[in-house]
């Protein structure tokens, strides 16, 4: 299979995009084709083997769009990429990448929130993962949060409002705030991930300084009750119409919450000095599988099978629960991919990474061809009928400037 590998995008998370997708290129390198994309922060998309090197983006700055060839998509005779090289002569001309399927890298906003799943739904090519309203839901905690109410999954009371109500009513914001909910709190943007612009507040002032940061990463801000004494557990599924669930992780936070750090900045074993950034989240500490009676884990494991179907997903994506003292859970949110590919949690069931990434493959082609099993035409006689009228309206209307 050529397999496609979108990463980077104009994201806040685009180095956790980078990181995200040498991993995966890792992975599928031993059973694929790799054709590595890479959107620059300006938009511009590169292709070129050097990108799957993650030197190239450690020595200095970002790679350059004049070092690298770019990628365009053409509508002309049916939907494809194509490829321009960098040193255009008068004889160059593009070429088709030989595409198979695409395997979506891009974290956040422009890539995970459905618009790329989009925009490969428009040109016909499988792609891994959920589709466009998995995608579009499962970044957007507010909707998330109504649909999983919804369907009756259990979830924190929370707060939703936009940055206009806030600069234009804070005093009231905060008043539904505390009339619903008890500090401590946690101010998230509405659309984000990796907890870019989260913060946990334990009283009204940290509350406005949360919202005030929260406000500077997206347009719509929810509020979300926390839990004193509590602890997060994980649960990744896998699958289309019959998911699985994985075992269940408990992640070690250094603070009250799981910061960006927690998540992606381990330190060395060699040296305390140094930073490890390229196992990304499967570095974090974490307990696999998690400490907790055998019933509680069934009850999860089941609530994220359905919170995995409720959200309408695919492929693989990773659930994240809050568990009280008293073991009351709370569906907290989902990460589809590449927010999670959680193969940590698959690696006890012998399932490694590579063997992980080629099902993904496997899923993607598996729903395209379900897709296309579908109707997407429909014959009628309505534009012969549409045709008569319009032509009936114009003599109408003729013979009414004749008569006037």
């Amino acid at each position: 299979m050529n397999v496609a590998l979108i990463f980077g995008g104009r994201s806040p998370e685009h180095e956790v995009s980078i990181v995200t997708a040498h991993q995966v290129n890792a992975a599928l390198a031993e059973t694929h084709e790799v054709i590595p994309i890479y959107i620059t922060k300006e938009g511009a998309w590169l292709t070129g083997d050097k990108l799957k090197e993650l030197n190239t983006f450690t020595e200095g700055n970002l790679p350059r769009t004049s070092d690298f060839d770019t990628v365009s998509v053409e509508f002309e005779t049916h939907a494809k990429f194509s490829v321009l090289p960098k040193r255009s002569g008068l004889f160059s001309k593009k070429k088709e990448l030989p595409i198979d399927v695409v395997f979506p890298a891009i974290h956040g906003v422009h890539g995970e929130d459905g618009s790329l799943q989009g925009f490969l739904e428009l040109m016909d090519i499988p792609y891994v993962g959920a589709s466009v309203v998995g995608s579009g839901v499962g970044m957007d905690k507010i909707m998330m949060k109504a649909v999983l109410s919804e369907n009756e999954l259990p979830i924190l009371p929370y707060v939703p409002f936009t940055k206009h109500n806030w600069d234009s009513a804070s005093n009231d914001v905060l008043a539904i705030i505390k009339e619903k909910m008890s500090f401590p709190v946690y101010v998230k943007p509405a659309v984000s991930g990796s907890s870019i612009g989260v913060s946990q507040a334990r009283d009204e002032d940290e509350l406005r300084d949360a919202i005030e940061l929260a406000c500077r990463y997206y347009r719509r801000i929810v509020v979300e009750q926390g839990i004193e004494n509590g602890f997060e557990i994980n649960c990744s599924v896998m699958g289309t119409h019959t998911p699985t669930p994985s075992v269940c992780e408990q992640p070690i936070a250094s603070t009250d919450f799981l910061s960006f750090d927690d998540k992606y900045i381990h330190q060395n074993s060699e040296s305390e000095d140094a930073p490890d950034v390229s196992s990304g989240m499967a570095g974090a500490q974490r307990e696999i599988p998690a400490p907790i009676p055998e019933e509680l884990t069934l009850h999860i494991q089941n609530l994220a099978t359905l919170a995995f179907q409720v959200l309408d997903c695919a492929g693989i994506a990773r659930i994240d629960f809050l568990v009280s003292d008293e073991e009351q859970v709370y569906v907290n949110e989902i990460n589809t991919i590449p927010g999670s590919f959680s193969f940590y949690l698959w690696e006890p069931a012998g399932i490694p990474f590579p063997e992980l990434v080629s099902q993904l493959v496997d899923l993607a082609l598996e729903t395209h061809h379900e897709k296309n099993r579908l109707i997407y035409s429909y014959s009628t006689n309505l534009l012969s009928q549409a045709g008569a009228s319009f032509a009936k309206l114009k003599t109408d209307n003729l013979e009414s400037e004749e008569t006037g």
